[in-house]
């Protein structure tokens, strides 16, 4: 194919990072700090995306992003860790010039559950906290993720430009949207922000580009952001730093601090070998490249003698190419397999205890919290097609709408469930006038106090 063997080409020689800026910028040269964090707790959830057992993999990954990094110019990558003694000592097995340096972290005041996905990464706060302090004038803390490459020489006048704003982050709100419903996604950063933000954007947390006086602005804010956090975190949609770092940022945001996107300057791309539909031209011209899905690949790389971005990106496109064969079979095989899986289990699977269906995320916030509290198996629910979704994957025992009206119908969500066994169905009403509604074995006024609803969800699910 025309496109597959423009792709294998090699690329062009790198032009070596040169710190001087545009002229009519800034009159002073950017100095860059690459870091990224390998926080290792062996008893803690790892991170979905990696497959490794060998908690010192993330190490290997940070091997290949520091060569790469260095073959294109930038200073050698800084390495944070809660190991420090034992990161070195697995680092004497690796030539000198492909060791980062790596710096020991303070002991973190952040407390959550160590069964929390993405558990390591929440301390990335801790890094830029601790080595944003250590920024001169002139200086940007370039926080990365370990499973990342860099392919080209990072602009000059991009980074001119995070200097003046203080920041530069990687907007994926596009990706995030069209994935898990916009409503969903603003609703979980309203809530770990605290409030209603003027323009919600979702971050991405493989890259963020910012000087000490951003990071002293931003830090205190991701820590009220992740404490709201703590308190929601088994309502949200996502578990990470992401969420509350995206949620302080948008604060910052509203205050009037612009953020620089640099995915739209190509200064970083996130690259998934399975999506097929993407066009591998974009990616091949970005200064850095996230490939969450191939981590293998970047551990093998640390162990090869020397490296070679050509032969990555090699592999990379074989990968594609080898995607783009079997993406049609695979869909085909979904559609006829799954509509029968979905079934079964759900016949099958056990069932949660509560659907809690309101497009008001602070009234959704607030029933969840109870049911929780006490114990319950609880899936918040902010629009009527997911409502149906979770209905019929986790057959509820009961279902509590806040707002039935103008909302969903009781029978369209009964409708959706393939199973015998009707859930209990409780009303939350929005609009104390209207009384009469079929299918609701319960209704409760807007005025009424919540603890009346977790009363009557916990007395249905006690006659079960």
């Amino acid at each position: 194919m025309f496109d597959a063997a423009l792709l294998r080409k090699d690329f062009a020689p790198t032009i070596r990072q040169t710190s001087p800026l545009p002229s009519g910028l800034l009159h002073c040269a950017v100095g860059v700090v690459p870091c990224a964090l390998v926080y290792i707790e062996t008893d803690s959830a790892g991170s979905p995306n990696c497959t490794s057992d060998d908690p010192f993999c993330y190490v290997e990954q940070a091997i290949t992003l520091n060569r790469s990094l260095k073959a294109v110019g930038l200073p050698t990558l800084t390495v944070a860790t809660n190991v420090a003694d034992q990161v070195m000592q697995y680092l004497e097995k690796v030539d000198a010039d492909a060791r980062p340096h790596v710096i020991q972290l303070a002991p973190s005041v952040l407390t959550l559950p160590k069964i929390t996905r993405f558990y390591s990464a929440h301390f990335k706060l801790d890094m830029m906290e601790q080595l944003g302090a250590t920024l001169r004038e002139g200086e940007l803390l370039m926080v990365l993720d370990t499973d990342m490459l860099a392919l080209h020489t990072v602009d000059g006048e991009l980074l001119a430009r995070c200097l003046m704003t203080g920041v530069g982050a990687f907007d994926i709100s596009d990706q995030e949207f069209s994935a898990y419903g916009d409503a969903r996604v603003i609703a979980d950063l309203e809530s770990v922000a605290g409030t209603r933000l003027q323009n919600p954007r979702w971050f991405g947390g493989e890259i963020l580009v910012a000087s000490a006086g951003f990071i002293s602005a931003l830090v205190p804010r991701a820590h009220a952001c992740f404490e709201r956090y703590t308190h929601l975190i088994h309502e949200l949609n996502h578990n990470g730093d992401e969420a509350f770092i995206s949620a302080a940022l948008n604060l910052l945001a509203d205050d009037g601090h612009p953020i620089i996107d640099l995915g739209a300057h190509r200064m970083v791309g996130r690259h998934w070998s399975g999506n097929t539909h993407r066009d591998l031209r974009w990616f091949k011209g970005c200064s850095l490249l996230h490939l969450p899905g191939c981590k293998r690949l970047l551990e093998r790389q640390a162990r090869r003698p020397g490296f070679s971005a050509p032969h990555v990106w090699r592999s990379l496109v074989l990968r594609h190419e080898l995607n783009r064969t079997v993406w049609p079979l695979r869909r085909w095989v979904r559609s006829r397999v799954r509509p029968r899986l979905h079934r079964r289990a759900a016949q099958s699977a056990a069932r949660i205890d509560v659907l809690v269906l309101d497009p008001d995320a602070g009234r959704l916030s607030q029933l969840v919290s109870r049911l929780t509290s006490k114990g319950m198996y609880v899936m918040p629910a902010l629009t009527t097609e997911e409502a149906r979704n979770e209905a019929r994957r986790l057959n509820p025992r009961v279902i509590v709408s806040s707002s039935p009206r103008g909302v969903v119908a009781a029978d369209d969500l009964l409708e959706a469930l393939d199973v015998q066994d009707r859930p209990v169905m409780i009303a939350f009403s929005t609009d104390d006038a209207r009384l009469d509604w079929a299918h609701w074995d319960t209704w409760f006024p807007r005025s009424a106090d919540p603890s009346d609803v977790v009363r009557a969800v916990t007395q249905a699910l006690g006659a079960r």
